[in-house]
């Protein structure tokens, strides 16, 4: 067996470290101590650094001058960010994918996968497909930007998503909810399927703005001004 190169020891400590980031094992905030993650690893401080880079220019981690990487935390300001980036990119992406008559079988065939992974009762299954769903979407658009911006976006997305604790107690509900996304592209309407996609986001902001200390009503009128 070949030892791994330096190349494959970073894509082992980024997976690691971003995969305890994305299920909460690693909490908003936690100071990620680079000596600490190398000896669970087994690897040296090096490879873990790199990926620490990485994970920040995903906007997962942020770097503190003199004091390292901790886990990102997300405000009001910051979700409500990434959310009004989601309703711009997602409805666009949408509407794209209906006036240009995109495949919808790759879709059909991920939210079938969220239903059996959420009848299962697999959360880290049924949040992954989830966001597949949306990926999907951004990719039938056929602009290759819109799908590259998603996925710039899906670390803090999750990050989110894993801040609201009432949103996976019923997953099947999770499933029901894309099922309209799929009509509406069924339907042949770019108009009715955007304006479904942003319902759909502008449906999941309410508990977790809330908790930010957000004003769920003036996001909604942002959204109606956009």
């Amino acid at each position: 067996m070949r030892p791994l190169s330096a190349d494959s020891l970073v894509g082992l400590a980024y997976d690691s470290i971003r995969q305890s980031i994305l299920s909460g094992q690693f909490k908003p905030g936690e100071h990620l101590v680079e000596s600490r993650i190398a000896a669970e690893l087994g690897i040296s401080r090096a490879p873990v650094r790199e990926a620490m880079q990485r994970l920040s220019q995903e906007a997962l981690t942020v770097e503190k001058p003199r004091r390292g990487s901790f886990v990102r935390e997300v405000d009001a300001k910051d979700f409500v960010d990434i959310y009004n980036s989601r309703i711009a990119i997602e409805s666009t992406a949408i509407r794209l994918a209906v006036r240009d008559g995109a495949s919808l079988a790759p879709i059909e065939k991920t939210i079938d996968a969220l239903a059996k992974a959420a009848q299962r009762g697999d959360v880290a299954k049924t949040v992954d497909l989830e966001l597949k769903v949306h990926e999907q979407i951004c990719e039938a658009s056929g602009n290759q930007y819109i799908a590259l911006i998603f996925r710039s976006l899906a670390g803090p997305i999750r990050v989110a998503l894993g801040m609201d604790d009432a949103a996976y107690e019923n997953l099947e509900d999770v499933a029901t909810e894309h099922l309209p996304l799929l009509e509406a592209m069924r339907s042949g309407d770019a108009t009715l399927a955007a304006r479904t996609m942003e319902a759909h986001i502008v449906s999941t902001v309410g508990p977790v703005l809330e908790r930010l200390g957000g004003d769920p009503d003036d996001f909604l009128t942002q959204t109606e001004e956009m």
